[in-house]
């Protein structure tokens, strides 16, 4: 079986100013194994730079057989340089094509998945830095599960406690570079400020929306990197508050 296609690609020798260098795993929970391409760039000035991608570099390459990534696997660690607000978009897509079995297990068959399109051709992206800081050498886990209110659900879980959670459709979606086989359709404009569809919906939006599912997200980043962001979430708020009134 061929080993799991992996690879960072940090566009020049330096980072961007202000930008901060963290490592990027992704998780599969789903009870199905995937072949898939994620990628992740600056997104400055309609075009993207430090690129890196998980899995495939390119949508294109997407196989069916082996299964990059089975069930409950996690990926290598790729490097990302972020950019401070201001500076440009964090940027991502994700196009994964699914098998499972059927009738009884005697047949396989596949499924492809992508992120929704959006309006105007924006990329989807995930303002990492929000919710507080990000520190070199930090984790950004991408968790790939299923949800009680969509099939599929990709979230990036942030080392500052914050997480940005996106929708999949049926079908690939629009890619950050490279070329994919199908025609991304604009989502409808009354869906455009729908969180995780228009746009990534928040920590705190899902931790309304989904309870149970904000907090898988914080076992699944305490399973894989040993921190616990429930705490990491309380130091923010108390340094964001500031010292008690005398």
């Amino acid at each position: 079986m061929r080993q799991l296609a992996f690879a960072a690609l940090l566009a020049g020798s330096q980072l961007p100013a202000h930008a901060t260098l963290v490592q990027v795993q992704m998780m599969n929970n789903t009870e199905y194994g995937i072949d898939f391409s994620l990628q992740m760039a600056n997104y400055v000035h309609g075009g993207t730079l430090n690129r890196t991608f998980l899995g495939q570099e390119q949508t294109r390459q997407i196989d069916y057989i082996p299964i990059l990534l089975g069930q409950g696997s996690v990926t290598p660690f790729a490097q990302y340089s972020t950019v401070a607000p201001g500076n440009g978009l964090d940027a991502i897509s994700l196009n994964m094509r699914m098998r499972y079995t059927w009738n009884g297990g005697y047949n396989w068959d596949y499924k492809e998945f992508g992120m929704l399109s959006k309006l105007f051709g924006v990329p989807h992206e995930c303002d990492m830095h929000a919710a507080g800081p990000i520190s070199d050498g930090q984790t950004v886990l991408l968790d790939l599960r299923e949800a009680g209110f969509w099939p599929y659900l990709l979230s990036e879980i942030l080392p500052n406690g914050d997480s940005c959670t996106f929708y999949l459709s049926a079908n690939y979606g629009p890619v950050l570079w490279g070329e994919t086989g199908a025609t991304p359709g604009a989502a409808a404009p009354g869906l455009r400020d729908v969180p995780g569809i228009g746009r990534a919906m928040t920590g705190a939006e899902l931790a309304r929306a989904d309870p149970a599912l904000h907090a898988q997200l914080d076992q699944d980043y305490l399973r894989a990197t040993g921190i616990d962001l429930r705490a990491v979430r309380a130091r923010n708020q108390a340094a964001a508050s500031g010292p008690a009134a005398p």
